[in-house]
């Protein structure tokens, strides 16, 4: 038994937060005392060999990887309580409980989300909904890797560790499976990016198989590699996808002088599976980051994409020696469009102009819906006349423009515009203001023109 013991000692050791009982009630590593599960292990005769017990503590490093892989807002808290009591540190600053889920089946532990305390738009209420979606399912990648670390340690202690001898070849292919799940898990903790995780995967497969080499194709085309696949046999394909829509095929190389074992293949499988929630997060995080930037009524970018690409353009303009010109528009009396026709018609006259907009920019250029009825353009290397020349069309493509009430009559909208530009402005303060402040003349001097900031 002091053999067996040694061995177990050496697995639990390289596995955190795993833990196996032998039949006599002696404990060997230790597991968290949240989130546990024990597996009986039996060998080939029905005869019982003990318990492999696995956990995840429920703490703050468990909430802080789950942060870290959903793109939980910094503004909104998370937790985790049991029996109506935290038993993580509450989130900082007033907030309200919006949103919670049972961790683990069979527990009474529950991950919270709560969000600040103040007013939440509807777009942005929905943006928070899709980061919770996206935490749980990075959530479930970790359950995913807690049942399975389950299920290989308990064959590995089923078929090994519990005799007492191991031979060489085991002590590998237990490394081997320890290593993959800690390299799988810290990536798809730091990343959703399928740039980054899906080589690592493919190093994984590599790696805890034994194979040559690893391929991941998609469309035909071959995107990530990993080793000599050349070298190797007929290569195990496993589709990547989630439901029933498939994306890419993995193919992992075996050396052609020795077939992947059963363990090998099942772990492949799991790898692939790694790989399909990868790609899965990695399309709800595009959706949410889309979500947050976007303005949902019109679909041109929000102010807060445009005050983080103010920010960038302005320094890029300043590094290189470049202009950058900055138009704000307001339609006109818009609010009479409102009182007269009803706000069904007054979004679709938001739609038709961002549409306009979108029609007359360029492809690097950023179309904004700043809020309410104002909007902005951002023209990297444009100067003031190429910005208010621009201006210019967007006003007679809109006045231009007849929209439908719901009488069957039409009517037109105008706008007011104003420019500015940089290095005139010579900040992106400066350059709201001084476009700010040209607007302001324009819609003093008669509204439907298009003023340049002075002074430029």
């Amino acid at each position: 038994m002091r053999g067996d013991r040694r061995a177990l000692a050496g697995l639990a050791a390289g596995s955190t937060g795993v833990s196996f009982v032998l039949p006599n009630g002696t404990t060997v590593g230790a597991a968290p005392a949240y989130l546990r599960r024990a597996v009986e292990v039996k060998d080939k005769r029905g005869r019982p060999l003990g318990r492999v017990v696995v956990g995840i503590a429920a703490d703050r490093a468990l909430l802080a990887r789950i942060r870290t892989a959903s793109g939980t807002p910094p503004g909104d808290g998370l937790a985790i309580i049991r029996g109506g009591r935290l038993i993580t540190p509450a989130p900082s600053g007033d907030g309200n409980r919006s949103m919670s889920t049972q961790l683990a089946r069979g527990t009474d532990l529950r991950l919270v989300a709560y969000t600040p305390g103040e007013p939440v738009s509807q777009a942005v209420s929905e943006t928070r909904r899709r980061v919770f979606f996206a935490t749980l399912l990075t959530l479930a990648v970790l359950v995913l890797a807690w049942w399975t670390a389950v299920r290989l340690l308990s064959e590995r202690m089923a078929i090994a560790p519990v005799r007492r001898r191991a031979d060489e070849g085991d002590t590998t292919t237990g490394r081997r499976v320890r290593e993959a799940v800690a390299l799988v898990g810290e990536a798809l903790a730091a990343t959703h990016d399928p740039e980054a995780l899906l080589p690592v995967i493919l190093e994984s497969a590599v790696g805890a198989t034994g194979a040559v080499g690893a391929r991941l194709v998609s469309d035909g085309a071959e995107r990530f590699r990993a080793g000599q696949p050349e070298r190797g046999g007929t290569p195990l394909t496993l589709s990547l996808g989630t439901g029933e829509e498939r994306v890419a095929s993995l193919l992992i190389y075996p050396d052609p002088s020795r077939p992947f074992s059963e363990d090998e293949g099942r772990l492949a499988h799991w790898l692939a599976a790694q790989a399909s929630i990868a790609l899965e997060n990695a399309r709800l995080h595009r959706a949410v980051e889309q979500q947050a930037i976007t303005d949902h009524l019109t679909g041109l970018a929000n102010r807060r994409r445009f005050s983080e690409t103010l920010s960038l353009e302005v320094s890029r303009a300043e590094r290189f020696s470049g202009t950058l010109a900055l138009v704000l528009a307001d339609l006109d009396d818009f609010k009479r469009v409102n009182d007269l026709y009803g706000h069904q018609v007054g979004d679709d006259v938001l739609r038709r102009f961002a549409d306009v907009m979108r029609d007359s920019v360029r492809e690097f250029d950023l179309a904004v819906r700043h809020g309410g009825e104002e909007f902005a353009l951002l023209l990297p290397e444009t100067d003031l006349e190429g910005g208010a020349r621009l201006a210019e069309r967007l006003a007679e493509a809109l006045s231009g423009t007849r929209f439908p009430n719901r009488a069957g009559e039409t009517f037109t909208v105008t706008s007011s515009f104003g420019v500015s530009a940089f290095p005139g402005s010579a900040s992106a303060e400066q350059l709201i203001l001084a476009a700010d402040r040209a607007l302001y003349r324009a819609k003093k001097e008669g509204k439907n023109r298009v003023v340049v900031a002075q002074g430029e």
